[in-house]
């Protein structure tokens, strides 16, 4: 194809690489004229294939390819009008080249990079201008500092001016390593007519993801954006098995590519349906809420919190975690009450108001989430409920909207997290599973022998910890509050919610409290009932006063206290423009006798007592039928053929005849009825002196002779010893006993704690 004037156009864009037989072929000054070798040893002479100016050619055939920026500077004048009188004489339309151009960006929206690359080009266009000041022309200075360029990027050891220079380059130019003629001549030409501005870079357009590009996208996102979280190659795989032509399924890098341009310039949109909204809101904007005019005790903030590790219970020593509810101050961090409770959710958020208020102050508005415990009539009820009672207005956070009360959030981490870990019990999360199922192990098995363990501290202890950590949080400085300068090092450090607090009291803030009377007639719970013949009714539990004989069959409120029951307090129900509100104190009804309990029983008590006999009854059922499969024979009726076995697997009860058997008396466990009477009637004899076994034993006649046996004589105890008066220790009546008949049930733990 020699002989043949290459083509200077590719579908209307100017070409800007060309081989060397299309060098040779366009014939143009300042190279060689006669074949493609001349051109190729030309090009080696200069060395053009160590520059970044010079590439391979894609397609068949390979070779080289050189940008016309490599050409003398006669060579490319004339390849330029080259240019120009074939795009007249073809009159082919231009169109937008491949590289998009950059956009023109005014000073005042350009980016830091932007700016930068405009000052590395001015202090290029300076050092020309020194050249040119030194003598050599201008266009000389910029062909020699365009070639030295060139010959700095295919050297290896480079002087510290050689690297700035090279650096300078990189961050002048919009794309690539090198710099060219024309570049700087376009730059002063820019610098001439728009000053600094007009040395600033456009911005490239960014890939965009629009749905021609990328159709296959949609039908992807669907077995990707699911919350199994499946890997790339899994939801590719499924959605190319989905296609009916699985051909037309992308690669694997293209779906990398695309995943990765959606992060940046959507990252909901990657990853929605691979996480909740919890998830996804944490990966949003959030504004933060400024206190800022406000005053302690104008927001109050409750949140519950299950405490991770386990203590004794304060009446059976079982392992349980509490639930604990903190009332805070948001403007003070302060916690300024709390409650620690069981299972009674909705009392605890009550009571933790109720001490709140007592300590500390009357809130104006109570911010809570939306859990039942904040949510119910004790709290919500428009006459009765304690928030209308105390005028606060009660305000819930939004559905899955957690961050917006992170202030609360953060304290149960910081304080109680910190706590349990400080405990030999705790079982957070983050607790090695190996270390948490040795930890439930151990607590279990010390039960079960002893009656206690070592890993459980008693309900006294852990609620005077409790108290511990939240003095050390109200003293501890905050990062949130102000500033002060410390008065012995004189370092500035934050204040602690106690500081902040009084710093308030000392400008005149004083908080609205509860007194004792008016707890008692504001913040207990309060209900709704109808008076009948003097008398009303809570939890089975009749209360009689005189003054209510007047309100029989109308609608009374009744506050009570959950923990004593002797009495409560009975108001009357008003309307105030239109609206139900507590009236005044009627009387204080006294509990009356004629109720179903013998003695009157607060709220929670008469609920765990319900569960607990519940409980009961089912372990009941469970060891009937267990003793019914076990002793099948304890049914049948006594035929006489067969001799009567005695129980022998207790320490002492050894199977015996004849008199001996009279003489060994076990304590009936069954009713009369299951006794088995003799046909003769047995002559009443002398007391004879306790048996005794082979091995010189006692023969006992129950465990409380056993415990008081080993006790006297620990050396002497048995395997079987410990495992019979380990269950006895374990079991509330047989504890109950023992003290009643004045053993020492905590020397008897300790001797069957070291024997373990």
């Amino acid at each position: 194809m020699s002989g043949t004037v290459p083509a200077l156009f590719d579908n209307g864009a100017k070409r800007e690489w060309l081989t060397a037989r299309e060098l040779a072929d366009l014939k143009l000054p300042g190279l060689p004229q006669s074949d493609r070798k001349s051109v190729i040893r030309f090009i080696d002479r200069h060395d053009w294939q160590s520059t970044s100016l010079a590439r391979k050619r894609s397609g068949r055939g390979g070779g080289w390819e050189y940008h016309i920026d490599l050409l003398p500077e006669v060579a490319r004048k004339a390849l330029e009008a080259r240019f120009n009188i074939e795009r007249l004489n073809a009159d082919v339309p231009v169109v937008q080249e491949k590289t998009p151009k950059p956009t023109k960006v005014t000073l005042a929206d350009a980016d830091g990079a932007q700016r930068r690359a405009a000052e590395a080009r001015k202090q290029i266009l300076q050092m020309v201008e020194q050249l040119v000041m030194r003598g050599m022309a201008y266009d000389k200075a910029v062909c020699g500092l365009t070639a030295k360029v060139k010959v700095l990027l295919s050297q290896e050891v480079l002087t510290p001016d050689e690297e700035q220079l090279l650096k300078l380059v990189r961050t002048a130019k919009d794309k690539g390593t090198g710099i060219s003629r024309r570049a700087i001549y376009n730059w002063r030409k820019a610098f001439k007519e728009s000053g600094f501005a007009g040395l600033i870079p456009g911005k490239r357009k960014q890939d965009a993801l629009n749905a021609s590009r990328y159709e296959w996208a949609p039908g992807f996102l669907k077995f990707y954006a699911d919350p199994r979280k499946p890997t790339v190659a899994l939801a590719l795989d499924q959605y190319r098995a989905s296609l009916e032509d699985p051909a037309q399924a992308p690669s694997y890098d293209q779906v990398k590519r695309y995943l990765t341009k959606l992060k940046k310039a959507d990252p909901i949109a990657a990853y929605k349906g691979r996480e909740g909204l919890l998830a996804l809101k944490a990966r949003k904007v959030y504004v933060s809420r400024s206190t800022e005019g406000l005053e302690p005790t104008d927001i109050y903030t409750g949140d519950g919190k299950t405490f991770d590790a386990f203590v004794g219970h304060p009446f059976s020593g079982n392992p349980i975690r509490p639930e604990i509810t903190s009332i805070l101050d948001i403007v003070t961090r302060k916690c300024v009450g709390y409650s620690i409770g069981l299972n009674e959710k909705a009392y605890d958020v009550s009571e933790g108001l109720r001490n709140a208020s007592m300590a500390n102050g009357v809130p104006a508005v109570f911010y809570v989430d939306n859990g039942k415990g904040y949510k119910n009539l004790l709290l919500d009820e428009s006459a009765v409920g304690m928030l209308s009672r105390l005028g606060t207005h009660k305000e819930h956070s939004i559905a899955y909207n957690s961050q917006a009360r992170g202030i609360i959030e953060r304290f149960n981490g910081s304080v109680y997290t910190r706590l349990a870990k400080t405990l030999p019990s705790y079982t957070g999360r983050d607790l090695d599973r190996e270390a948490a199922l040795k930890l439930h192990k151990k607590i279990k098995n010390d039960l079960k022998e002893t009656g206690a363990s070592e890993l459980l501290i008693s309900w006294d202890q852990f609620l005077k910890v409790f108290d511990g950590a939240l003095q050390y949080y109200n003293d501890r400085p905050h990062s949130a509050l102000p500033q002060v300068r410390g008065s012995i090092t004189g370092n500035t450090r934050h204040m602690s919610p106690n500081e902040y607090w009084a710093q308030f009291e000392a400008h005149g803030f004083k908080a609205v409290t509860l007194s004792r009377e008016d707890s008692d007639d504001l913040s207990r719970p309060a209900v709704r009932r109808k008076v009948s013949r003097g008398l009303v009714t809570i939890e089975k539990n009749r209360y009689f006063a005189l003054e209510l004989e007047r309100y029989d069959r109308r609608e009374v409120m009744v506050c009570y206290d959950m923990l004593d029951a002797s009495q409560v307090w009975v108001r009357e129900l008003d309307f105030v423009e239109g609206a139900e509100t507590p009236g005044a104190l009627i009387c204080t009804a006294k509990f009356e006798g004629n109720s179903q309990a013998y003695f009157p029983k607060p709220v929670i008590e008469s609920a765990r007592e319900k569960k607990a006999k519940t409980a009961a009854r089912r372990l009941e059922d469970k060891l009937r039928r267990v003793e019914q499969e076990q002793r099948p024979g304890y049914l049948l009726e006594h035929s006489g053929e067969q001799p009567m076995e005695v129980f022998a697997s207790a320490p002492g009860f050894e199977e015996r005849t004849g008199d001996d058997l009279v003489s060994v008396v076990m304590q009936p466990s069954e009713s009369s009825a299951n006794v088995v009477h003799m046909a003769e009637p047995i002559e009443v004899q002398e007391p004879k002196p306790q048996p005794t076994t082979k091995s010189g034993r006692p023969v006992f006649k129950s465990k409380e002779e056993l415990a008081v046996w080993v006790l006297d004589n620990p050396e002497k105890m048995t395997d079987l010893d410990k495992k019979i008066l380990s269950d006895c220790v374990t079991n509330r009546t047989y504890l109950d006993l023992f003290e009643a008949l004045g053993i020492d049930t905590e020397s008897l733990r300790t001797l069957l704690r070291a024997a373990a």
